[in-house]
């Protein structure tokens, strides 16, 4: 036998005997204080000695597997409506027995983006998050309801197994460190529906969009060879990880894939900013992904960028992004955005208004996904028509009105712009008609607009809304 085989040899002995020696053990998003999403399938993972019979308790129902070669198991169980009561898990294999205690049933969210949606209730630094102090103040009221699954580990270049992170009540300490919209969010959901609720909470700050999917599921997403070219070359880059596909899927999303819950908070973009054109089948791409692991109508409620001068308050670019973002809700069911466009800073990419963003978050949900207050129009306005009269006033009518437009704190109306055959935009003065419903737009500088835009820039402290509360996406008339 030459050396390479026997080197083989005893690669392959190590494997076994390594396999064979291995623990019982679970997944550590099945720890003590987890929660279960009610009314489920519940997949149950773990690692054990190959071929050893496995049973897996709880709550009287019982199912059993055996090890896979591999040295993993997998069963699935069902669970029931949420009781407020504590349950254990058991799991059985030959001599080793585990147990995780202090469960309930609830409701289970995934929270995933970048920086806004990883800021902490104690807020960044300097930046603060607006109530974040009164609610690490005052979490104890509903720690035991809302608990957490913070996934801090890292990026890898293949997919793993299991990540480290446990289960915690969202006390004071932990609620500090939690993200604000997550918490927020998950605190209105557990008073509004009664029930316990469970956030994983996995978001990195700096990351584009793929890094949370898979390369198959980047190619398959329909962009132009352009377009792929360029998501890609960011990996040819120094420091490029927040940018390379796969690395984040392949660490924080995949080693939890599967665990039953019942919907996704997203809040993350401004990374990929410069996909104007793209960003839109890039959302959808990984949203497919994350239901093939999850299940196939898994509901999605992402939220679009607030206006921040980025650079230049002027530039357009923030706009366009959002208009394409917008556009996912046209490609993808059961997803729903939410508007953040009077909820932005001139001085900061991360918005204090944690609560509101969160706010708006929980009304989708209540609304679409558990059928609470379904008379409530949640849906953003959006361009409906647009009527050029010849002493230059311009009339526009939006969708989804329902109720009266009106501005915030009952200020005039900002945001509003002009533009004649020279495409030169201009501010523009507008009030709402007496409909409730159109909007009247004048400029003296543009005796004959041919185009209205609205929100139109990186920075821009526009203030339309339903009289909900519900903000105005920017919109546009042209196409320049």
């Amino acid at each position: 036998m030459n050396k390479l085989s026997l080197r083989l040899l005893l690669a392959a002995l190590f494997l076994s005997l390594s396999l064979h020696a291995q623990p019982l053990r679970l997944a550590h998003v099945f720890s003590d204080h987890a929660v279960f999403q009610q009314e489920a399938q519940l997949p149950v993972w773990g690692w054990g000695q190959p071929g050893q019979p496995v049973k897996v308790t709880l709550g009287g129902q019982t199912v059993q597997t055996k090890v896979q070669t591999d040295g993993s198991w997998r069963v699935t169980l069902r669970t029931w409506k949420a009781d407020g009561k504590q349950y254990t898990l058991t799991v059985q294999s030959g001599r080793d027995n585990l147990r995780v205690n202090d469960i309930v049933l609830g409701e289970v969210w995934l929270c995933s983006g970048q920086s806004n949606m990883e800021m902490p209730v104690s807020g960044f630094g300097f930046q603060e998050v607006e109530g974040g102090t009164d609610a690490i103040m005052d979490a104890a009221e509903t720690a035991k309801d809302l608990r957490v699954f913070n996934i801090k580990t890292g990026k890898c270049t293949a997919p793993q197994a299991d990540v480290e992170a446990t289960w915690a009540y969202s006390n004071g300490e932990i609620t500090a460190w939690t993200s604000a919209v997550a918490y927020f969010f998950g605190k209105r959901l557990t008073k509004t529906l009664g029930v316990p609720v469970g956030l994983i909470v996995n978001a990195w700050g700096g990351s584009r969009i793929e890094p949370w999917m898979t390369r198959k599921a980047i190619d398959g997403a329909g962009l132009t060879q352009e377009e792929l070219d360029a998501v890609y070359a960011v990996q040819e880059k120094e420091d490029s990880w927040p940018e390379t596909p796969e690395l984040i899927w392949n660490g924080r999303v995949k080693p939890v894939a599967g665990y039953a819950a019942r919907g996704i908070i997203w809040y993350q973009g401004c990374s990929n900013m410069n996909q104007t054109h793209c960003y839109d089948k890039l959302q959808k791409a990984m949203v497919e992904l994350w239901r093939k692991e999850w299940n196939s109508s898994l509901p999605f409620i992402f939220t679009l960028l607030a206006p921040y001068e980025h650079g230049d308050a002027n530039g357009r670019w923030r706009p366009a992004f959002v208009e394409n973002q917008l556009h996912t809700e046209e490609i993808l069911d059961q997803s729903w955005a939410v508007c953040t466009e009077t909820l932005g800073s001139l001085t900061t990419i991360h918005p204090a208004k944690k609560r509101e963003v969160a706010d708006m978050m929980v009304q989708r949900a209540l609304q679409n996904v558990y059928g609470v207050n379904p008379g409530v129009s949640l849906e953003l306005p959006r361009l409906k028509d647009v009527v050029y009269a010849e002493d230059g006033l311009v009339k526009v009518t939006l969708t989804q009105v329902w109720s009266n437009l009106m501005s915030i704190s009952a200020r005039d109306i900002v945001g509003f712009e002009l533009a004649g055959e020279d495409r030169v935009f201009h501010l523009a003065q507008a009030q709402v008609d007496w409909d409730g419903e159109t909007i009247l737009v004048c400029c003296p500088d543009v005796p004959r607009p041919v185009a209205v835009r609205y929100g139109w820039r990186n920075w821009m402290d526009a203030n339309l809304q339903k009289s909900n509360g519900i903000p105005v996406p920017p919109f546009r008339s042209d196409d320049w």
